[in-house]
């Protein structure tokens, strides 16, 4: 059983939903399908009629390899005169792209007209215009046709290039590309060959111009030399050795300076040592002198004797006095080497200071030679950059010449075939394949416009998210399509399709039935909806049958149910109950008749009718009497659930009138038939009066049609041992 749908909100939006439903285009692809195949069928047969009237252009391809360099059939010593590629990859992208716009070029065209006479060839050339043209007019009408039939283009990742030509022509196309590319070839050999002729002349010129000034600025050299004296050695050599010995005397002097003055601090000390007793005077240290301390020592010695002596002898004994002598010797001998010591270091220091003095005069003499030398260095470096300036621009002048006359002799150039263009009989224009799949795919976009186009302007209900989209109401649920019935159908036939749910009680359409009414019991959960009026915004959408289904259904739920025709215009409901109307609702208002003789007995049990009885000149102000409103509270004490069958909303006020007295409305919607605007519309006059909707029901749903997904509905539908009816088989 279909579950039971929430219960309904009270507000009805302004606008439709814009979210995006992926499978609401599916469904409109399935729908229009055929609108869709038929568009293509006719777009393909016109791309096949278009493509095979077309007239038909052949290709030839003619290839050659471009190298960056021509070879370098004297080793890479011998570069190129006139350049050609470049060594880094831009360079080379430009050098490749320059020859492709060379190829395409009306000029290099041009030249293959004159070199290969294509302006007397009738294919390029017909009769009927060569005849109103002179010579120069026809080579520029045939060079014209040449270049707008060809192109050219670079394999990628490659050195070849490929000429294309087309034309109605196939084996002209062939010659033409293998000619266009002869002229070429031939003409870059003479381009290359023309532009070393003229480097070499310009280089001979050139080559006299340096040999002239390479000898001005050696003579000059040689002048300042000779006037310099500087011939037998170079200003470098004698600047080299002025700076060695400049360097070498002051650091001499350097070292000169700090001898001097440790001199001195020497000196100082000698002449404080010489005030102090010989014996411990440390002068002898300080000149070095070893024969000194031998003297000391002796000294020494000689004192210790004459102590000795002193205490055996006495000072009067010769041999004391002879002691004494030798004493008085040798400390006499050590104080003259004492002033010889002093005057040895005075010696030094004087000649320290006469060394640092004359080194000192040296270096100034070295100094001053320097700066003499300073402006002829100049002037002799400043000769001499010339000079070896006009020597490097006049070897590298003869080295482009000597190179110039090598390339000059050197007949190979740097482009060469790859493949010669063949005749190709397979048409590249028109492209069957290419042109009708182009249609296919146009066709197709075109039928899916005109299939999108035809939905957006069908806004007819289809299905349950065409009705929450419109108006965000609940769909109750849907009641399947059971049989067509037109305007004119027999009685007979409106009966059976509205009592096909009592007669078929398990059917699929009851089983929709059942599960509308469980829907309207969840929607009642707060409060309970005994008086329900059916409508819908146009006729003939299904209210009545609706109406009696869902009457069925309640009453054989155990509730006693009453169905009232309020559509005093156009009644119907007795007509399909079986049921006569001389008396009904408006006997009733009128006071002309009883409940027992207008409410009618019907086939289905605890089913009740009220018809609407003779058709009053005015139903809208019965129904606003307050006679109607106690007819309605005396029938809601008699019966459990009463339906009230009413008008159209869209025609009539009526249903607006019912809606406000009963405890819902539920709108009925026609698949295929019912628009969504006016659906909308239906619900905003409810709202107007402040009727509440219950939901809507769709009514007339093709269960069958897969297009917009309702085969789920029909799982469990009508299955259990029934033999399905001829109309519902159909539909």
């Amino acid at each position: 059983m279909t579950p039971a749908i929430p219960p309904a909100t009270s507000q009805i939006p302004d606008v439709e939903s814009d979210r995006f439903d992926l499978l609401h285009y599916v469904r409109t692809i399935l729908k229009r399908k055929w609108i869709i195949l038929a568009v293509m069928a006719l777009g393909i047969t016109a791309g096949v009629i278009y493509t095979m009237r077309q007239v038909k252009i052949y290709q030839a391809t003619a290839s050659v390899v471009v190298n960056p360099m021509a070879p370098q059939v004297f080793g890479h010593e011998v570069q190129e005169v006139v350049q050609l590629g470049a060594g880094s990859f831009w360079g080379n992208a430009e050098y490749y792209n320059t020859q492709i716009q060379i190829l395409m070029g009306y000029d290099l065209a041009e030249e293959t007209v004159r070199r290969h006479a294509l302006q007397n060839n009738v294919a390029l050339v017909p009769p009927h215009v060569a005849k109103d043209l002179d010579e120069k007019g026809r080579i520029t009408y045939a060079t014209r046709v040449l270049n707008r039939s060809l192109w050219a283009n670079l394999s990628e990742e490659s050195r070849i290039v490929r000429v294309n030509v087309r034309h109605i022509d196939a084996q002209l196309a062939a010659e033409l590309a293998n000619k266009h590319v002869e002229t070429y070839i031939a003409t870059n050999l003479e381009t290359r060959s023309r532009g070393t002729g003229e480097a070499s002349k310009i280089l001979s010129a050139e080559l006299d111009i340096a040999e002239k000034r390479l000898r001005d600025a050696e003579n000059r050299l040689y002048d300042f030399k000779k006037m310099n004296n500087i011939l037998s050695f170079s200003l470098e050599d004698k600047l080299s050795q002025l700076a060695a010995d400049l360097q070498r005397y002051s650091g001499a002097m350097s070292d000169s300076r700090i001898k001097r003055i440790d001199m001195l601090n020497t000196l100082k000390q000698a002449r404080e040592a010489v005030s102090m007793p010989v014996l411990e005077s440390p002068i002898f240290a300080l000149v070095g002198d070893t024969s000194a301390e031998t003297l000391k020592t002796q000294l020494i010695n000689e004192q210790q004797g004459l102590t000795n002596l002193s205490q055996q002898l006495g000072p009067r004994n010769p041999e004391f006095v002879a002691q004494k002598k030798r004493v008085d010797d040798l400390f006499t001998a050590l104080q003259r080497e004492a002033k010889l010591a002093l005057l040895e270091i005075e010696k030094r220091y004087q000649n320290s200071v006469a060394t640092e003095r004359e080194l000192d005069a040296e270096v100034a003499r070295l100094t001053k030679e320097a700066f003499e030398l300073g402006p002829k260095t100049i002037e002799y470096n400043r000769l001499k950059r010339e000079m070896q300036a006009e020597e490097e621009n006049y070897n590298l002048v003869l080295t482009r010449l000597r190179t110039s006359e090598l390339s000059e002799r050197n007949d190979l150039g740097n482009i060469m075939w790859h493949t010669r263009a063949r005749p190709s009989f397979v048409p590249v224009h028109p492209r069957m394949k290419v042109n009708v799949a182009l249609a296919a795919l146009v066709s197709l976009l075109l039928g899916l416009a005109i299939a999108f186009l035809l939905e957006y302007m069908d806004r007819t209900i289809k299905s349950a998210e065409d009705v929450e989209q419109t108006m965000r109401a609940p769909v109750l649920g849907l009641v399947p399509m059971v049989a067509e019935v037109g305007p004119g159908a027999s009685p007979e036939l409106v009966k059976d399709r509205d009592l096909y749910i009592f007669q078929h009680p398990t059917s699929r359409a009851a089983e929709c039935c059942r599960a509308i009414r469980t829907n309207i019991l969840f929607s009642s959960a707060d409060r309970e909806l005994r008086t329900l009026t059916i409508t819908s915004p146009n006729p003939r959408e299904g209210k009545t049958t609706c109406v009696i289904y869902l009457g069925t259904t309640m009453a054989q739920s155990g509730q006693r149910v009453l169905l009232i025709d309020t559509d005093m215009r156009r009644p119907r409901l007795h007509q399909s109950m079986g049921v006569p109307r001389d008396r009904g609702l408006s006997n009733l208002i009128l006071g002309d008749s009883s409940y027992e003789d207008a409410i009618k007995t019907t086939d289905v049990p605890n089913l009740y009718v009220l018809p609407c009885g003779p058709t009053p000149p005015n139903p809208a102000e019965l129904l606003l009497t307050q006679r109607f409103h106690q007819i309605m509270k005396d029938l809601g004490d008699r019966f459990d659930r009463i339906i009230l069958d009413s008008p159209p909303l869209q025609a009539v006020a009526d249903a607006a009138v019912l809606g406000r007295l009963s405890d819902g409305v539920i709108l009925v919607a026609k698949s295929g038939k019912t628009n969504r605007d006016e659906l909308l519309r239906s619900a905003r006059q409810l709202r107007d009066v402040q009727a509440q909707l219950v939901g809507v029901v769709i009514n007339s749903l093709d269960l069958s049609n897969r297009t917009y997904g309702y085969y789920h509905y029909a799982y469990g539908y009508g299955g259990y041992g029934e033999q399905k009816p001829a109309a519902e088989a159909d539909a």
